[in-house]
C-alpha cells in the first residue's frame, strides 16, 4: 500500500501515491516488487482532497499503482469515467492500465480467486 504522505528526500514534488518515482522507480525497479500495488485511500483522505477524485485515480495508475482504494463507494463512477477517458486518449497511459489489469488478474490467479 502508498500512502499519500511526501517523502521530500525521495521525491519532493509528489505525493507518494502519485509519485512515479515512488512506486515505478523506487518500488518497482530498484527494489524489485513487481506485485499488487494498492492506494491508501483516495476518496475521504485530506492529504488528497485538493485533487478532483477522477485526477486521483488516474494520478495514481500513471504512477505505477494497480488498485485505487477508496472509502466513498460515490466516488467510484467519476473516477472509472476519468481513467477511462485517459484510457482512450492516451495509448501510453492505456498500456499502463492494462499493466495494472494483468498484475491484478495473476495476483488473483495465484489466490485462486479466478474461475477455473
Amino acid at each position: 500500500m502508498v500512502s499519500s504522505a511526501t517523502y521530500p528526500k525521495i521525491d519532493p514534488s509528489a505525493q507518494a501515491a502519485f509519485s512515479p518515482v515512488v512506486v515505478t522507480g523506487l518500488l518497482r525497479e530498484r527494489l524489485g516488487f513487481d506485485g499488487v500495488v494498492i492506494s491508501d485511500d483516495l476518496g475521504n483522505a485530506r492529504a488528497v482532497l485538493d485533487l478532483p477524485p477522477g485526477e486521483r485515480a488516474v494520478r495514481f495508475l500513471a504512477a505505477g499503482g494497480t488498485l485505487v482504494l477508496t472509502v466513498d463507494p460515490d466516488l467510484v463512477p467519476e473516477m472509472i469515467d476519468a481513467v477511462l477517458e485517459r484510457d482512450r486518449s492516451d495509448p501510453a497511459f492505456a498500456a499502463t492500465v492494462d499493466a495494472a489489469v494483468r498484475t491484478a488478474l495473476i495476483a488473483k490467479d495465484g489466490a485462486g480467486l479466478l474461475p477455473d
